[in-house]
């Protein structure tokens, strides 16, 4: 199980990084991604900024708001993605209008323009109702890996694509998480039959990775006290 678990976790096994930074921030009163840190940068900058250091291309799907980043980087490309629009309304048409599919339109969008031509299997989703970065998360899942702490199966050993999350004692975070970019195609169909609940997508086929208890309180910010709390902490 560990030679399975190597092989399915390598640097070069990593496609790209997404950022989901088109959430409506509804509880926040403004827009996560715009958020400043005590360092002065935004949420979004943070975010860029970490997923860099992992040197793969960098998509950001701001549902079209335009949100800009001074990060420049070196050895990672950063690009604005379009969230997929499915050939189907959702059941709720509330849903459609404010938000297309939601996360996962951003989700297979970014598996769709990583898809072509690319050997890696894996897209590293983050949000940014997180300060959890793509770069600790890599890091993380890495140092389990190597101490063969969770069972990630290899290919021959899985009968569909597999997703693996962050996890803590309560929930599971499918937007702090790493996709097959094979899952590309049963997301497509899922979202273009009217479906768009993250988590009963995801449910055949996830696997829970417990996070660190540290990350407890920088995950899932949605009001400006949870914000405040998890600043405070990093």
């Amino acid at each position: 199980m560990a030679e399975a678990l190597s092989r399915r976790l390598e640097a070069k096994s990593l496609a790209g990084v997404l950022i989901l930074a088109g959430g409506l921030s509804t509880r926040m009163g403004s827009p996560k991604a715009l958020l400043k840190l005590p360092s002065g940068e935004t949420l979004l900058d943070y975010h860029v900024r970490s997923a860099a250091q992992l040197g793969v291309p960098i998509l950001i799907a701001d549902n079209e708001q335009g949100f800009a980043t001074q990060v420049e980087t070196v050895g990672s490309f950063i690009s604005y993605i379009q969230d997929y629009q499915p050939q189907t309304q959702s059941t709720n048409p509330e849903a459609d209008s404010k938000h297309s599919a939601g996360p996962l339109g951003a989700i297979l969008a970014g598996m769709q323009g990583l898809l072509a031509g690319n050997e890696s299997k894996w897209l590293l989703v983050v949000s940014c109702d997180s300060l959890v970065n793509s770069f600790d998360i890599w890091q993380y899942l890495v140092e389990k890996k190597a101490q063969s702490l969770t069972v990630i199966t290899d290919d021959k050993d899985s009968a569909q694509p597999q997703m693996y999350c962050l996890a803590d004692n309560e929930r599971d975070y499918p937007l702090l998480a790493l996709y097959q970019l094979q899952l590309a195609e049963p997301l497509k169909a899922y979202l273009d039959s009217g479906e768009r609940r993250v988590m009963r997508f995801i449910s055949p086929m996830s696997q829970s990775v417990s996070m660190p208890q540290e990350w407890y309180t920088l995950s899932n910010l949605n009001t400006p006290e949870q914000f405040q709390i998890a600043c405070q902490q990093l």
